[in-house]
């Protein structure tokens, strides 16, 4: 079930059912619990996908290495030093 689904079936926006299932103020609480109930017996689960698209974040952490690590342990031969 997705909130399209989920506000068809209650007869609201689904801006509505988005405001009421994240805690919006301006939603009255007769209508949070009216649509968290109905949420929770259809098994709404948020789409993590959708979630991410929408608000721009991945809440993800990249990490960067150079490469060039290989070549400290293989040194070019080109500019080895030879010793004195």
């Amino acid at each position: 079930m997705n909130l399209k689904d989920l506000a068809h079936k209650l007869g609201v926006s689904r801006t509505t059912v988005s405001r009421a299932l994240n805690g919006y103020p301006e939603v009255s609480e007769r209508t949070r619990e009216r649509v968290i109930a109905v949420a929770a017996s259809a098994g709404y689960r948020p789409n993590p996908v959708a979630r991410h698209l929408a608000t721009g974040r991945a809440d993800a952490i990249g990490i960067i290495y150079p490469l060039m690590c290989q070549r400290r342990l293989k040194p070019d031969p080109r500019f080895e030093v030879s010793p004195k």
